[in-house]
């Protein structure tokens, strides 16, 4: 596999750098599929998504493409999936993409992709891979999330990671007592989790082995009782 878990896109160095290594070839010879339906439930002012499609259209790819899970037959989405070198996952709700992948009967179609692709998360794109994704809303305290969307459980898009992932650690919008909820979530759930900055990623090519970070920021690494493994 070749997944990128990402807290803020392709926005550094760094992990541009990581994806072009990934790929074996350059931006210009690679074609990215934007998914954005993890956003799209949220009403009010999209300025920010635009913002951001644009900043990932400017670095130059042979082809850019955007779409929801849910624009036509699944077929069609299919076939777009397939005809991109790079998946990428966009933020918003963790919950709403992992249950949009599942309803629209795509979930499959990304298992399979995962090992012929390069997926980049950002964000929730990022969070929707948890084996107990279930456990997210309560011990994480994301029940209004699941309530908003009209869920009754969260499940993962694809069940692969056996810990939780959290980006836009030391971002000024985050509580201050972000680090104290996701070691409190970490021991609630019984699983670790990996919490970094926006200069951070996660490389998996294997689930079941421990992600390689890739950072020129901050990370911090919980264990399942919510200690703190290891921190950057």
């Amino acid at each position: 596999m070749r997944m990128l878990l990402t807290s803020n896109g392709l926005a550094s160095d760094i992990v541009r750098g990581a994806l072009v290594d990934l790929l074996g070839k350059p931006l210009a010879e690679s074609r990215v599929v934007v998914v954005i339906d993890a956003i799209l439930g949220f009403p009010g002012d999209s300025s920010t998504l635009v913002e951001h499609l644009e900043s990932l259209r400017s670095l130059g790819w042979a082809e850019f493409d955007v779409a929801s899970l849910f624009a036509g037959p699944a077929t069609l989405v299919e076939s777009r999936l397939r005809s991109a070198d790079v998946i990428l996952g966009y933020g918003g709700s963790n919950l709403w993409a992992a249950h949009a992948w599942q309803a629209t009967g795509l979930a499959p179609v990304l298992a399979e992709l995962l090992h012929e692709k390069v997926y980049v998360g950002w964000s929730a794109g990022s969070m929707i891979f948890a084996r107990r994704l279930d456990r997210w809303p309560g011990d994480f305290d994301d029940q209004d999330e699941l309530d908003m969307f009209g869920l009754e459980v969260a499940a993962p898009a694809v069940p692969l990671l056996d810990w939780f992932f959290a980006g836009h650690l030391g971002a000024d919008w985050m509580p201050a007592n972000a680090e104290e909820r996701f070691a409190r979530g970490a021991r609630l759930s019984g699983q670790e989790v990996w919490f970094i900055d926006d200069d951070s990623a996660l490389l998996v090519r294997d689930p079941t082995a421990e992600p390689i970070i890739i950072s020129s920021g901050q990370w911090r690494r919980y264990g399942a009782d919510g200690s703190l493994i290891a921190s950057h």
